[in-house]
């Protein structure tokens, strides 16, 4: 047994001074995943993380994190402060594009292209190719969440070794992340709540029936009279009278003969005719929308907010909910804010941050989920978890979504940005055949991204690369 060193530039919350807390992010929820295979095989992670703010040493989930302070313009140089801390073998999670002086005989990940963004100067693109030059001569393997960065690889590097990047896409749990139970409708409730007061008042008036049954027997038994066959009879014209009460508005009570719509507080219209009065039947729910992703610039944040300003002023039955971290303070967390603060629709906005654990309620209470990546993405656990869960997708076309979805089978794929995206929202606003034919081949993907393929992949990778390593140097200090 040995400690496995995970190097990263975030885990726990380093954004908002949380320490103790894990974000809730793809990275941060990656790294998590692969300490607990680590810890499968027999060994101890530990992670080394950046800090915005000063350095920390903590311990969450069973791990012990170290904090870095550092200098934003210098990443690198607290990367080799890491590694120099590091007690075991050292895997690389993140910053792959950092000229980052790497520690012989480690292993990277590279958890999607960040430098895809249209606006970024050549140069820099440039530099980039250099910097994954660096990472492909001094690292033994690298693993790749998506197809992107291994074709990127191949372009723009050389390396000898075809083996060397190696892809293990991201995964969802299929046996936790399943689909939502099917909703009670509202008139399913109405119609049930009026089938319970019918037969309570229907056993009410067989109590009745027989409570005056009982008595006109007594009344014949007083007089004495029998058929014969020791059964006493009641006078035909008494039986009549009670039938005749029976079927009157004298003994009926509660809802009995009631229409559905009058058990809803709305009184029937007498229309002249037989014509049965309209019945109004409300949504049990509006439709939600869910965005389930760091409140972000990369996430796609801003054509979102376009987005939903016009859907919920076209579909006043619509609602959006946001159900990712926000980092407080900063120019995309302050804007968010206000702007859901001062919406003319903030009642129909929900923004909430959910756990890791618990975030599956948010996809079961919505009806469509959207990813509308600008750029920086891989196989986006969101997208495979709405999947997973059965929801219809709109995602935009980048990183490795388009590793998941389909267009038109088991999602839709637009183009980044506000008009393409809106216009998809509104088509599965609606058409619910439309979402239900998406969502029912979307679990059906998410299956074959199930985290035990994931797990066995991973479990070989670091099995071969720890027996290489040898977990020569222990647990120091």
């Amino acid at each position: 047994m040995g400690v496995v060193s995970i190097l990263t530039h975030s885990f726990t919350d380093g954004y908002n001074r949380e320490f103790s807390r894990v974000f809730g992010g793809g990275l941060e929820r990656y790294v998590l995943d692969l300490c607990s295979v680590i810890r499968g095989l027999g060994h101890i992670p530990e992670v080394h993380q950046l800090s915005y703010y000063e350095a920390f040493q903590t311990r969450t989930e069973q791990i012990d994190v170290y904090g870095y302070a550092y200098d934003m313009n210098d990443v690198p140089e607290a990367f080799a402060r890491m590694a120099a801390a590091a007690r075991g073998p050292v895997i690389y999670a993140s910053c792959l594009w950092q000229p980052i002086a790497y520690k012989p005989g480690s292993l990277g990940i590279c958890h999607g292209i960040n430098w895809d963004r249209p606006a970024l100067p050549l140069e820099t693109k440039q530099q980039v190719a250099e910097h994954i030059q660096l990472a492909l001569d001094g690292l033994v393997r690298i693993v790749s969440v998506d197809s992107h960065f291994q074709t990127f690889c191949r372009a723009a590097c050389t390396f000898a070794d075809a083996s060397q990047v190696v892809l293990i896409p991201n995964a969802v749990d299929t046996s936790y992340f399943t689909p939502a139970p099917p909703r009670r409708t509202f008139e399913h409730e109405q119609e049930e709540e009026w089938l319970a007061a019918w037969k309570k008042d229907l056993a009410g008036l067989e109590d009745h029936a027989e409570a005056a049954v009982s008595g006109l027997n007594a009344a014949s038994s007083a007089r004495g009279r029998n058929d014969g066959d020791g059964m006493v009879r009641a006078d035909r014209s008494e039986v009549t009278v009670i039938a005749e009460e029976l079927d009157s508005g004298n003994i009926r009570q509660g809802h009995i003969g009631r229409q559905p719509n009058e058990l809803m507080g709305e009184p029937l219209k007498d229309q002249g005719d037989d014509t049965p009065a309209a019945i109004h039947v409300n949504p049990s729910r509006p439709l939600r929308i869910l965005y389930p992703r760091r409140i972000s610039m990369e996430r796609g944040i801003i054509p979102m907010m376009l987005a939903a300003d016009r859907l919920l002023g076209a579909f006043p039955d619509l609602e959006v909910e946001f159900a990712g971290e926000l980092v407080e303070g900063s120019t995309v967390g302050r804007s968010f804010r206000y702007w859901h603060r001062t919406h003319p629709h903030a009642d129909r906005i929900i923004q909430r941050t959910y756990d890791f654990r618990d975030i599956r309620e948010a996809y079961h209470q919505a009806d469509i989920a959207v990813i509308p990546t600008v750029f920086s993405e891989g196989t986006s656990y969101a997208c495979l978890e709405a999947m997973s869960c059965g929801l219809p997708v709109v995602a935009s076309n980048v990183g490795g979504l388009n590793d998941l979805i389909q267009d038109g089978f088991n999602g839709l794929l637009v183009p980044p940005g506000e008009e393409a995206l809106t216009a998809a929202l509104v088509r599965l606003v609606q058409d619910r055949a439309e979402r239900e034919r998406l969502g029912i081949y979307a679990r059906e993907t998410a299956l074959s991204y199930d985290i035990s393929h994931w797990r066995r992949r991973w479990s070989t990778v670091l099995e071969s690369f720890l027996a290489e390593a040898g977990l020569k140097e222990g647990i120091r200090g």
